[in-house]
């Protein structure tokens, strides 16, 4: 079990190295991403609306917009592509008659595979150069800081929802 108990140490210069090395893998991973997932002509936004459907699981827009912490409207043009590119197709929820959920085609799970694969590759090429202790170590240090700022921003809707402000 993760212990998500804070640790202020008042070290604002290690917080914001941390801060910007975070920022500086990101910024790394998503235009290697780019480049492995433009062989496919998909968009970052299009693997991860896919990847979340994986599962034979057909979700409505806004449970993709929620989960992939995306606008309303961008899960809207990408569900849009995804269709016109016969990988998606909506289906009625037989939850609400108003709404419609998304899920994959036969045609769009084939080719998630592909894509899936060719960016597991591309994964294990990128970390090469970590040790499997090493990778193990970063892996649980990530899971634990996802983990914090989840919980830190389900804290902060809730309290501009109810009118109160975050304690920093």
């Amino acid at each position: 079990m993760i212990s998500l108990e804070p640790n202020p140490t008042g070290d604002s210069a290690t917080a914001q190295r941390l801060y910007h090395m975070i920022h500086e893998v990101y910024v790394y991973s998503d235009a290697s991403d780019r480049q492995v997932l433009t062989t496919f002509d998909l968009s970052i936004s299009q693997f991860r609306v896919l990847t979340s459907l994986k599962d034979d699981t057909a979700h409505r827009l806004t449970t993709l917009s929620e989960l992939l912490l995306l606008s309303k409207s961008t899960i809207t043009r990408v569900v849009d592509e995804l269709e016109q590119r016969s990988w998606l197709r909506r289906v009625p929820d037989p939850d609400d008659r108003r709404a419609q959920r998304v899920g994959l085609t036969p045609e769009g799970t084939e080719q998630l595979t592909l894509v899936s694969d060719a960016h597991e590759r591309y994964l294990e090429q990128r970390l090469e150069l970590l040790r499997n202790n090493e990778r193990q170590q970063l892996n649980n240090l990530l899971e634990k800081l996802s983990a914090g700022l989840r919980l830190t921003l389900e804290a902060d809707g809730k309290n501009s929802a109810s009118g109160t402000q975050p304690v920093p």
